[in-house]
């Protein structure tokens, strides 16, 4: 099997993108021929060890002593993660999150380039947002079809999500990036990669835990919904929007 048919597990995916971004950024900074394993990985808490193994599964091989080239390692990493073949994709919910997100300027740098923009609330559709017209949720699906999008992001509310899934698959999406808080029934041909703020307030909230360690904890609030408390909608994406269908 070639390198470019194995499948990379998430893990692995993870601290490739990492390792990219330090290299990245630092070459920027300070522009470097080669860095150690060791160096890397002290940098990023990673052992050295694991370094030398995600860059096997690349197919990078360094020299003792001397490392990796930093530019080699960029161009292999952009290549086995895809970032060298631009994809297209269409923003659904333009709340706060999703304005900010059209208004991210670093989205091409990971091969994404995002067209369209897309609410079902008649006051947004017609604006301006980082250089896309807001179009209503009506025309989503042909306009999927009509362009052949590769990624929907959803950052809707959490009531219509489930309901733009289908109708984003249905145009002919095979991944969708889902920072709504809820996990979406798709085809199993179909990738939805989910965000959910609340797993990075749960890493936060134990760090400090342990932080604290034998001091006394602030008293909580209790909690009026019970124990379980359903995860409210994500902050800064509700965007008004109104359950649609395609025309």
């Amino acid at each position: 099997m070639s390198r470019d048919n194995v499948r990379l597990r998430r893990v692995v995916l993870e601290r490739l993108i990492r390792y990219y971004r330090y290299l990245a950024e630092l070459y920027a900074r300070q522009p470097l021929d080669t860095i150690t394993s060791a160096k890397l990985g002290a940098a990023l808490d990673v052992d050295a060890s694991q370094v030398r193994k995600d860059f096997g599964a690349v197919g990078l091989s360094g020299v003792s002593r001397v490392g990796y080239q930093v530019c080699e390692v960029c161009r292999t990493i952009r290549t086995a993660l895809g970032f060298d073949r631009p994809y297209t994709g269409v923003l659904v919910g333009v709340g706060h999150l999703g304005n900010a997100l059209l208004n991210y300027a670093g989205f091409d740098r990971y091969g994404l380039k995002i067209v369209g923009a897309f609410d079902g609330d008649r006051a947004k559709v017609g604006a301006v947002v980082g250089g896309h017209t807001v179009q209503s949720v009506h025309h989503l699906k042909a306009f999927i079809e009509a362009n052949g999008i590769d990624v929907a992001i959803l950052t809707t509310p959490v009531e219509v999500a489930q309901g733009l899934a289908d109708l984003v698959v249905a145009g002919g999406v095979k991944t969708i990036w889902n920072f709504t808080p809820t996990r979406l029934l798709v085809p199993k041909d179909v990738l939805a990669r989910n965000e959910h703020i609340s797993v990075g307030l749960a890493q936060i909230a134990y760090h400090l835990k342990a932080a604290n360690g034998a001091r006394a904890p602030k008293r909580a609030e209790p909690d009026k919904n019970g124990c379980c408390a359903p995860s409210p909608s994500t902050p800064g994406v509700a965007s008004g929007m109104a359950a649609t269908s395609a025309d």
